[in-house]
């Protein structure tokens, strides 16, 4: 068969089964990436290893081995008044494609499907040859379910706390004296925290919770921090980056998830994390190790929401950022968590947990060194199924 880059193919029944474990997801359906060893090998897309040619099978028209194909046309931008809310636009996933055809018309007014079925196309890659035009809106449906857990506890976020804009706070502060408060920043990267509990010059929004719920906003500080919240928090992301701006309707309607069994452990973290924060800003040129203990932690808080949502992608690694974690730190973080707001004590509370997160070879920086091996792939699946999670 003459497959090309971006044929959509199939693998041979028995090897599929044979390297499945590997794969995130159960769908016998991938995009070719590229051509290797003059055409005996390929990289399929989202699978890191190569894949001998001989393996490689083309795909049925026929509403089977296609039905997971769907069709994502580009659509030019509709014109929006200023009174006018934007227009949304929902792309059914699970509709088939040739049947998404029938309503996609050419300038003579003729449907896709009908163009289709003129040639009687056998394999897709042969329709994607052929015509370029719909091959390069042709999508995989990939169902993730299998990977992606019902968490046990998950709330909106404007159900546990009052959402506003920090200069309605201003207007009304006399009337939240006794709450508790996340101060949002509006600008979201990768690299920085987005919820703290001290109030910056470029904090837009508050969230505002009940006077007994400090656990709560700590948590909340946690999830939104981490880079699963940046990422239900933005419309889109731009060439994979975790980039853009907070608004407070995506704050209102973000979904707050937990696993109750993990979420003390998860609240120490993101007071640790805090404080770590603020000496690192005063002292960061000073010490440099700072730097990089800020950086491992938020890097321990993406896994650990990572894997509450979707476990099962962890178990196929055969690893538990989670579990590590609260077995390393529960004791120290505990201790943390009770003592005296303090320099001293925090430094010395700091130290401990250094040594006890960096003197266990079968502890978290051990797991951490795993997760970094599926790092980008963890989340290049969590934005490509960011509407199932």
């Amino acid at each position: 068969m003459d497959f090309k880059k971006n044929d959509i193919v199939r693998l041979r029944n028995e090897y599929f089964d044979k390297i499945k474990s590997k794969i995130f997801f159960p769908q016998n359906l991938f995009f070719i990436d590229k051509l290797l060893d003059d055409g005996m090998s390929v990289l399929l897309r989202n699978v890191d290893i190569k894949i001998p040619s001989s393996e490689i099978c083309p795909v049925k028209i026929d509403g089977e081995e296609d039905r997971f194909i769907y069709y994502d046309p580009v659509i030019a931008a509709d014109v929006v008044r200023p009174d006018e809310a934007i227009k949304c636009r929902h792309v059914d996933r699970d509709e088939y494609y040739l049947q998404k055809m029938k309503n996609c018309f050419d300038s003579k007014g003729r449907s896709y499907y009908d163009i289709l079925n003129e040639e009687h196309f056998v394999y897709v890659h042969e329709l994607q040859h052929s015509k370029p035009f719909i091959s390069r809106n042709l999508r995989i449906n990939y169902k993730v379910s299998p990977f992606i857990k019902p968490l046990p506890s998950k709330m909106k976020l404007d159900a546990i706390a009052t959402v506003m804009t920090y200069k309605k706070y201003l207007d009304t502060q006399h009337e939240w004296n006794n709450s508790i408060k996340v101060y949002i920043e509006k600008e979201i990267c990768p690299s920085k925290m987005v919820a703290t509990s001290v109030c910056t010059e470029k904090t837009a929004y508050v969230l505002l919770f009940e006077n007994d719920n400090h656990f709560g906003a700590k948590y909340a500080e946690f999830y939104i921090n981490s880079s699963i919240g940046k990422l239900f928090l933005l419309n889109k992301t731009t060439n994979g980056k975790l980039e853009g701006n907070v608004t407070i309707a995506n704050l209102r309607k973000l979904i707050i998830r937990w696993e109750d069994i993990y979420k003390e452990c998860c609240v120490y973290l993101e007071c640790l994390t805090q404080v770590i924060n603020v000496y690192e800003n005063r002292l960061g040129k000073d010490i440099s190790a700072l730097t990089g203990l800020l950086s491992f932690l938020s890097q321990v808080r993406d896994a650990m929401v990572m894997e509450m949502i979707m476990p099962d992608l962890f178990q196929k690694a055969n690893f538990s950022v989670l579990k590590k974690w609260k077995q390393d730190t529960d004791a120290i973080m505990l201790d943390f968590n009770l003592a005296e707001d303090t320099p001293n004590k925090q430094i010395e509370l700091i130290e401990n947990l250094i040594k006890a997160i960096g003197s266990n070879n079968d502890g978290i920086v051990n797991e951490m060194a795993k997760y970094r091996i599926y790092m980008l792939e963890f989340m290049r699946f969590a934005e490509q199924n960011k509407t199932d999670l």
